[in-house]
C-alpha cells in the first residue's frame, strides 16, 4: 500500500524544474543561432533540423510559468495580502531587467543615426506596445517578425498578462472549478487553433496571441493544482507516476498516430497541427509530472540536476532577454557567412557563430544578475514574504 504524501511533492524548491528551464532556454537560443543559413551537408541540415524544433521551448517555459505560478497562488491563497504579495514578488523578478532594457533600447534609438530608417523604425513603432506589455498584440498585427532586436519580447507580453488574471481565478475558484476553468480553457484553445490553421490565419497572429497559447499554461496550471489535491495526496506517489506514465504512453501514441495520417494524406497536416501541439504539450506535462515525483537517483533527475543545466534555469530570464540581441545582428549581417569565409569551412563556421552567441548570451546574463537584478530580488521577502 502506497504511504500517503504529508505535502504535495510539487511545494517547495524542486531543482529539476531549473533544469527544464535550462532546457527550454537553450532550445530558444538554438532556434535564433543554428538556423540562419543554407545547409550543404546532412550534418549542417541535421543541426537546422533539430534546432527548428527549439521553438516548443517557449511551449515548455509557459507550462512551466503556469505550473510554478498556479502552484505558488494555491500555497499563498489563505495568507493576508496574496494578491498584493503576488504581484509585488513579480514585479520585483521581471520589472526591473525588462524595463531596464527597454530604456537601453530607447536611448540607443535616439544616439544611433538613422534609426527611422527600415527596419529600425519598427523600434520606435513598437515602443508603446513594448513598455504596456502589450508588445504580442503589436506583432499579431504586423503578421510578421518585422521587430529587430526585441522580437522575442511578445512571450514575455503573454506571461506578464497571464500573472494579471491566473491570480483572480486562483482566488475566486475552487480547485476542483480551477481544474475545469483550465479544461475548458485548453479544449476551447485547441479547437481554436484548429480552425485558424485551416482557414489560413497567419501563423504569426496564431503564434503571439495570448488567447491561443493558453494551453500550455493552463496545462501546467492544471498539474499544479491536480498536485495539491487531497485524493491524490492519500494516493500517493505510486498514483502520481501511473498517471505520469498513461500521459507519456497516450502522447507518443497521438504522435505516431499524427505522422502516419499526414504522411498518407499531407492536405491535413495544417489541421492537424493544434493536435500536434497537444501531443508535445503532453509529453512536457510528463515530464513535469515525473520532475516532481521521480526519486532524485533516477537517469531522469539526474539528468535535469544535471549542473550546466541548473545553472542556464537560473540565468534563464537575462539569457532569454539578451540572447536575441546578439543572434539578430549575427543572422541580418551574416556572420556565419563571414565566419566561413575565414575558417574555410561553413559546418566549423556554424558551430563556432552559434557557440559564441550562446556564451555571450549566458555571460552577459550572469553579469546583469548579479550586478544589477538580484538587488532588488533581495527585497522581496522584505516588502511581500510569503508566509
Amino acid at each position: 500500500m502506497t504511504t500517503p504524501l504529508e505535502k504535495s511533492p510539487a511545494q517547495g524548491h524542486i531543482p529539476a524544474l531549473d533544469g527544464i528551464r535550462g532546457l527550454a532556454v537553450l532550445a530558444v537560443m538554438c532556434v535564433h543561432f543554428f538556423m540562419s543559413y543554407t545547409p550543404r551537408n546532412i550534418l549542417e541540415y541535421a543541426i537546422q533540423k533539430i534546432s527548428s524544433y527549439g521553438t516548443l521551448g517557449i511551449d515548455l517555459f509557459f507550462m512551466l510559468s503556469g505550473f510554478l505560478i498556479c502552484g505558488i497562488l494555491l500555497d499563498t491563497k489563505a495568507n493576508t495580502d496574496y494578491l498584493r504579495n503576488f504581484l509585488i514578488r513579480r514585479f520585483l523578478r521581471i520589472f526591473p531587467l525588462y524595463y531596464l532594457v527597454l530604456a537601453l533600447v530607447l536611448v540607443a534609438l535616439f544616439l544611433i543615426p538613422g534609426s527611422d530608417q527600415p527596419p529600425y523604425n519598427k523600434l520606435w513603432e513598437a515602443q508603446p506596445w513594448a513598455w504596456t506589455y502589450l508588445f504580442n498584440f503589436f506583432l499579431a498585427h504586423e503578421g510578421a517578425w518585422t521587430v529587430p532586436y526585441m522580437g522575442h519580447f511578445w512571450s514575455l507580453a503573454v506571461e506578464e498578462q497571464f500573472y494579471l488574471v491566473w491570480p483572480l481565478m486562483v482566488y475566486y475558484l475552487s480547485a476542483q472549478r480551477l481544474m475545469q476553468l483550465s479544461t475548458v480553457i485548453i479544449i476551447l484553445v485547441t479547437t481554436l487553433l484548429a480552425w485558424m490553421e485551416i482557414t489560413g490565419v497567419s501563423k504569426i497572429t496564431i503564434h503571439v496571441l495570448t488567447p491561443l497559447r493558453l494551453n500550455a499554461l493552463c496545462i501546467g496550471a492544471w498539474l499544479a493544482t491536480w498536485l495539491r489535491q487531497p485524493l491524490v495526496l492519500e494516493a500517493g506517489l505510486g498514483m502520481i507516476h501511473r498517471r505520469t506514465l498513461q500521459v507519456f504512453i497516450v502522447s507518443v501514441l497521438a504522435k505516431v498516430v499524427i505522422f502516419m495520417v499526414v504522411k498518407m494524406m499531407p492536405r491535413l497536416s495544417d489541421a492537424l497541427e493544434a493536435l500536434r501541439t497537444l501531443s508535445w504539450l503532453g509529453l512536457f506535462a510528463a515530464l513535469h509530472l515525473s520532475a516532481v515525483a521521480l526519486p532524485s537517483s533516477s537517469p531522469l533527475i539526474r539528468g535535469l540536476c544535471f549542473r550546466p543545466l541548473t545553472f542556464l534555469g537560473k540565468y534563464s530570464y537575462g539569457i532569454y532577454i539578451f540572447h536575441h540581441f546578439i543572434s539578430w545582428p549575427a543572422g541580418r549581417y551574416q556572420m556565419t557567412e563571414w565566419l566561413t569565409a575565414r575558417l574555410g569551412h561553413q559546418t566549423l563556421a556554424i558551430l563556432v557563430n552559434g557557440g559564441i552567441g550562446i556564451s555571450l548570451s549566458i555571460l552577459i546574463a550572469w553579469i546583469s544578475y548579479h550586478s544589477f537584478e538580484k538587488h532588488f530580488l533581495l527585497w522581496k521577502d522584505k516588502l511581500a514574504p510569503r508566509s
